[in-house]
This record gives C-alpha cells, structure tokens and sequence, in this order.
C-alpha cells in the first residue's frame, strides 16, 4: 500500500488498534495526526513515528475539543 502524500486522521490513536493503525499507515509513507484523550501516549508514539506523525490531544465527546482539533 502506498500512501505517500496522503494524510490520515486517526482517533483513538493513544491505544489498540487505532494505535496499530498509525503505524501501519505511517509505514505506507502517510502523514498521521493521532487524536486521543491520553496526550502522553499520542506524544509518544508521535516521537516513534517521526516528522510525519502530529499528535492532537482531543476527547472526541467534547464538540469544542473537536472543533479546536
């Protein structure tokens, strides 16, 4: 799969398969903005992904935390 100069929004990216998930398209050449509630977690896994990883802490529940997202 090639995703190069594609960019994936991914939520529950702190854990799980939402985790998973940005490694694999992170590997397939994606940008990747990880949103989570667990800002440590996506921090992390922001710096194990690289230049092309963002990290957006954001609990999905709360609408003017995904508006600012």
């Amino acid at each position: 799969m090639d995703m190069q100069g594609k960019s994936v929004l991914i939520t529950g990216a702190s854990r799980g398969i939402g985790e998973s998930a940005a490694r694999v398209f992170a590997e397939a050449g994606a940008n990747v903005a990880l949103v989570a509630r667990n800002e440590q977690a996506i921090a992390n896994l922001t710096g194990e992904l690289g230049s092309k990883a963002l990290a957006i802490p954001c609990d999905v529940s709360r609408f003017w935390e995904v508006e600012t997202a």
